[in-house]
């Protein structure tokens, strides 16, 4: 089978010379150019006759159609054939020999003065299918010549019937396997070649290609080589179309001054379609071809914008352009000579001076010693030159840096106010000026003087106060008094001040201070008379009612002594209810209604109280529920930090922990608190249900599980309805006669102790309890909505938790005072 041999070795023979090829350089091309691999200079430059082409090692021949005849074995040659060893092509008077052996391929060429040197032909080691050789009998008697020639005869014969055979089966299995590829090259190339897979003969503007991987190679002058792998697929018909890529252009380029063209520009840069490509002046750059955006920058130049179309194809292209400089000369001259000039910050030389400043606005400045600074504003365009001629320069002010004590005098110079000591004032030199130095409650100063240019004159003034006599008379005489906030001695009484207003404090302890401000009059003595007024206690002057910043209101409770818990006999009584001789000494303000879903959310706004069965529990009026002790006690923190008060709770470790001693901040009420106000009935603490002393209680007094929770709790008082299933809103029910609502029923109440069950003490007075100082949990007060015995509807009821609940909510409490006043 053709191919099945790998030659290794090509050359060509030509008039003596050789050539060593590698398959690379295949396709060959037969033509009239010099550049042709095998010349024939009967043709013109541009024609090419054939292509010798390599296909798996084996070598085939194609037409150039260009209507060159080419003789194959004395056969014109239509369009393509294979080339097997002591094949002969004839070009006009050239003819090209194959010889072919196991390692080389040899293309013999024959010009016309040296055909005699035509090799004969050798024996053909790869023919392209194998021959059957039929054996004959071995005759021991010579043959004659004439019967050898005739055997050579009928053998030769047999050997090209036999090649004939396989070339004519090689061919049919190819076309009827090829496929027909149209490649399509833009522009036409010069040399088209495809490697990969067996032989691919040409016809016309398509290629014989069998199914496969495949590289196809185009060349043309001043374009890129064209590589470009594809795959033969089975369609019949397939079409390549691809496109050559011209060499890019060789640019050239220089710049110069406008109206200036000997001088050049060097450091320019230069950019092409936005990306730069070096600094002038370039030579010979690469630039793709076609329509490009030169654009050329260069310092103290206008910037530069233009087209240029780059022939490409490595041709050479020079432009000479013009940049217009972006500057202007300016000239500047002073009076008097030799002013420093400044131009934007920088110092740029002295008067007289001639600069080019790029285009734009400046501020100049000429600064000179002795005078004054002269600035104004500069403005350059481009090729605009610009005189400033004999600036006249005034001479600078002097300054007269006055100080004096007391500070704070006002000072007037020429009439002119200039502000309060101490002051740098500037003045005009070599000029009388008058000073006025005047402060309230000293004497006024009146200064004349003047300054040289450029002097500093330091002044200061000690002023010299004008006092007044002040007669003090205090009741009682050894009340502290204060000056301005300092004190005075006891024996001091008359007193000298500066006539200046003055502010006079008296004070002793149990009585109200006295504040007032005096201003003494030199040469009218003053007497101020002073009797101070004894202290009420603060309870007695503090308001019944007060508003937290949130407008929670809060009632004053006057503290008392009481029993907490319940007796053994009375009925419901549950075992922790221990009985306490209780008294409460400090003043308090205690929440008159239960804190709201709406007041709470003000606190934490993402806090939602939930539903119970389909009723709500979230509504902005009704109790806040679901709410952790923690989190009451955080929200008090609060409310305490928005009316400027101390927090009641501070963090120990991860626990939140009462303050101590208790101060003013809002916080939870103590359970004795609590249970204080729930029992007051008629200035007495004998209340047995927070409604009274009657079971069950009257039409619309209290909130608890009744007739309109039936279907929502499974235990109710059949004979009351509230009219509520679960919460109401606070402040719902008539108040107890303190004025607090929703002490018992609606929601129960966190309270600010920890719980203990306390032993009985008969003898022991509990004074402003306010529980263990740790436990587990906390004390509940109150019953709720969920509630409707006896035993929970009690105000001596206690219960305690530390998780959230449905019917769990808190009011606030606070001191009136600190413990330690008024006392």
């Amino acid at each position: 089978m053709r191919g099945q041999d790998l030659k290794k070795y090509y050359r060509i023979r030509d008039g003596g010379v050789e050539r060593v090829l590698s398959e690379d350089d295949f396709p060959l091309v037969i033509g009239g150019s010099p550049a042709a691999a095998i010349r024939v200079v009967e043709l013109a430059a541009e024609q090419e006759a054939a292509y010798i082409g390599l296909s798996e090692g084996n070598l085939y021949v194609q037409s150039a159609e260009m209507g060159i005849p080419v003789w194959h074995n004395r056969q014109k040659l239509q369009d393509f054939g294979w080339l097997l060893n002591g094949d002969k092509l004839r070009i006009g008077s050239y003819e090209i020999v194959i010889r072919l052996d196991q390692e080389t391929i040899t293309l013999q060429v024959s010009e016309p003065d040296d055909s005699s040197q035509t090799l004969p032909p050798l024996p053909s080691t790869s023919s392209p299918s194998s021959l059957e050789v039929e054996p004959v009998q071995f005759r021991s008697e010579p043959l004659d010549e004439q019967t050898k020639a005739t055997s050579r005869s009928r053998l030769l014969l047999k050997i090209g019937l036999g090649l004939l055979f396989a070339f004519l089966v090689s061919s049919a299995w190819f076309v009827f396997t090829a496929r027909q590829v149209l490649v399509q090259i833009d522009p036409k190339p010069d040399r088209v070649s495809i490697k990969g897979g067996v032989a691919t003969p040409k016809l016309g503007a398509h290629f014989l290609l069998r199914p496969g991987s495949y590289t196809l190679r185009a060349v043309k002058k001043g374009y890129h080589p064209l590589e470009h792998p594809f795959m033969v697929a089975d369609d019949k018909n397939q079409t390549l179309n691809l496109s050559m890529v011209k060499l890019p252009g060789k640019l050239t380029l220089r710049v110069y001054q406008a109206e200036q063209p000997s001088i050049s520009i060097e450091g320019a840069r230069v950019y092409i379609d936005g990306e730069e490509i070096g600094a002038t002046p370039l030579r010979e750059v690469d630039v793709k071809p076609g329509r490009r955006r030169l654009e050329i920058k260069a310092e103290n130049y206008q910037n530069m914008q233009t087209h240029v179309v780059i022939e490409g194809e490595g041709v050479s292209q020079s432009f000479d352009l013009a940049l217009t400089p972006d500057w202007a000369e300016v000239t500047v001259s002073s009076l008097p000579a030799g002013a420093n000039v400044w131009v934007a910050g920088k110092r740029m030389g002295k008067t007289p001076l001639r600069l080019k400043l790029a285009a734009g606005t400046y501020e100049l400045e000429l600064r000179a010693r002795l005078y004054k600074t002269w600035r104004a504003p500069l403005v350059i365009q481009a090729n605009q030159p610009q005189a400033l001629n004999n600036i006249r320069l005034i001479p600078a002010d002097g300054t007269l840096a006055l100080r004096t004590t007391p500070s704070g005098a006002s000072v007037t110079v020429d009439k002119s106010y200039f502000g309060l000591t101490p002051l740098d004032i500037p003045l005009r030199p070599n000029k009388k000026h008058v000073v006025y130095v005047s402060k309230a409650g000293y004497e006024r100063v009146a200064l004349h003087l003047k300054v040289s240019a450029a002097e500093v004159k330091p002044l200061s003034i000690d002023l010299v106060p004008k006092k007044g006599v002040v007669h003090l008379v205090v009741e009682p005489p050894d009340a502290e008094i204060f000056i301005d906030g300092k004190p005075l001695e006891a024996a001091e009484k008359n007193l000298s001040f500066i006539a200046l207003e003055h502010e006079v404090e008296i004070k002793k302890e149990g009585y109200e201070s006295f504040r007032t401000k005096i201003t003494p009059r030199p040469g009218f003595p003053l007497e101020l008379r002073v009797s101070l007024v004894k202290q009420r206690p603060k309870h007695m002057t503090a308001p019944q009612i007060i508003r937290a910043a949130n407008g929670y209101a809060l009632k004053l409770i006057h503290p008392g002594s009481f029993i907490m818990g319940s007796s053994r006999r009375e009925q419901g009584r549950r075992s922790n209810e221990t009985l306490r001789k209780v008294t409460l000494t400090r003043w308090f303000y205690l929440g008159v209604r239960e804190v709201t879903n709406k007041e709470f959310r003000q606190f934490l706004a993402e806090h939602n109280s939930g539903e119970f069965k389909g009723h709500s529990l979230n509504r902005d009026k009704l109790p806040v529920v679901q709410v952790s002790w923690e989190q009451a006690a955080l929200f008090c923190n609060w409310l305490s930090a928005k009316d400027s008060l101390p927090p009641a709770y501070v963090k120990k470790g991860d626990k939140l922990v009462a303050v101590e001693p208790m101060g003013t901040g809002y916080r939870l009420p103590t359970e004795a608190e609590w249970e204080y106000c729930a029992r007051l009935k008629n200035g007495k603490t004998s209340r047995k249900y927070p409604w009274g002393d009657r079971f069950p209680p009257g039409p619309k007094s209290v909130n608890i599980a009744d007739e309109s929770a039936k279907g929502v709790i499974a235990t109710y008082l059949s004979d009351y309805n509230d009219g509520y299933p679960v919460t109401a809103p606070s402040g719902t029910f008539d108040p107890n006669e303190l004025g607090i609502y929703d002490l018992g029923g609606n929601v129960a109440e966190w309270s600010h102790d920890y719980y203990s069950i306390y032993t009985y003490a008969a003898d022991k007075i509990y004074r402003d309890p306010v529980g263990p100082a740790q436990g587990k949990h906390r004390v509940v007060r109150g019953s709720s909505w969920k509630q409707s015995s006896i035993s929970a509807l009690r105000v001596s009821y206690r219960g305690y938790g530390n998780e959230k609940r449905q019917d769990l909510g808190f009011r606030i409490c606070r001191y009136l005072e600190h413990v330690d006043e008024g006392k």
